[in-house]
């Protein structure tokens, strides 16, 4: 009898295996290594949290339009604010002009305006200005009136100045006042017979009057015409010198006399050529 060995039965699982490989992280291709996944956990880098988008400024795109009709509003409420601005402005001018005009058909003195430093720095500097120029002005005309009067003494005495001057204020209308005539003043003085032209001006009026009523531009040639009729007066004769200078003779001097009875040697000496030798021997004794 042959004895059948039989094998116990397995009774069959319905649940699914456990996988064994459960716990086993596999790693890259070319490791080929298993590494368990706490191991992973441990060694990984903390990263850092993800921006917010929350935080992120919007773009110019990604801003809210505002509706054309808000744009068209401010736009017009602007335009409208401006005009208003030039329109105050201009009256505000026509105000003050109208004010100055009615100022000035009342006889008012208009109000100055508020000068700044720098209008009044410039004020002051003209102001010095013209001052230095009426000093050297009126040095020029004294220098000017120095010689007018220095040639008129010359000619008819130290008198003559008064009254020429006293003709030409009177009877000719010269103004010292009146630039143009101090100019003809200083034309005068500058002509070689000026003191001849002066006291011929105050002797006829007419003449003087029709020079300093002329037009500045035409005075000079005017007055150079009549320095050219008057010329240059004759000057007075001088004195003659009541002491007489005494007069030289110019004869040779007279003839010594001889010292004995002789006769008388003229003034001649021994080195004359025509000397003869009797002369020559009584001239030598005589020394």
């Amino acid at each position: 009898m042959s004895e059948t060995l039989e094998a116990p039965a397995v009774q069959a699982s319905t649940d699914a295996p456990g996988d064994r490989f459960a716990d086993v992280q596999f790693g890259s291709e070319g490791d080929g290594r298993a590494v368990p996944n706490s191991s992973l956990e441990e060694s990984a880098p903390e990263l850092p949290p993800a921006p917010s988008t929350e935080d992120q400024p919007a773009s110019d795109s990604e801003k809210p339009q505002e509706p054309s009709w808000y744009l068209h509003r401010v736009g017009s409420l602007t335009k409208k604010y401006r005009d208003a601005e030039r329109l105050a402005a201009e009256r505000e001018q026509e105000n003050a002009e109208l004010r100055r005009a009615l100022s000035a058909s009342r006889g008012e003195a208009p109000e100055p305006a508020a000068e700044t430093p720098d209008q009044i720095r410039a004020q002051e500097r003209q102001r010095y200005e013209q001052q230095a120029q009426a000093q050297r002005d009126a040095q020029a005309f004294g220098t000017a009136t120095a010689r007018v009067a220095e040639s008129l003494t010359a000619l008819h005495g130290r008198e003559a100045i008064q009254t020429a001057t006293n003709d030409l204020v009177t009877k000719a209308g010269l103004d010292f006042d009146n630039s143009g005539h101090r100019q003809v003043i200083a034309d005068i003085a500058d002509l070689p017979n000026a003191g001849a032209v002066y006291y011929a001006l105050a002797q006829d009026p007419a003449k003087a009057a029709e020079l300093l009523e002329a037009p500045e531009r035409k005075q000079f040639a005017i007055l150079q015409r009549f320095a050219d009729s008057v010329g240059a007066a004759p000057r007075k004769p001088e004195k003659a010198s009541a002491v007489l200078a005494p007069q030289i003779s110019q004869a040779p001097p007279p003839v010594a006399a001889s010292a004995g009875g002789g006769r008388a040697v003229s003034g001649r000496s021994i080195y004359d050529a025509d000397l003869s030798t009797e002369d020559y021997v009584r001239l030598r004794s005589k020394k």
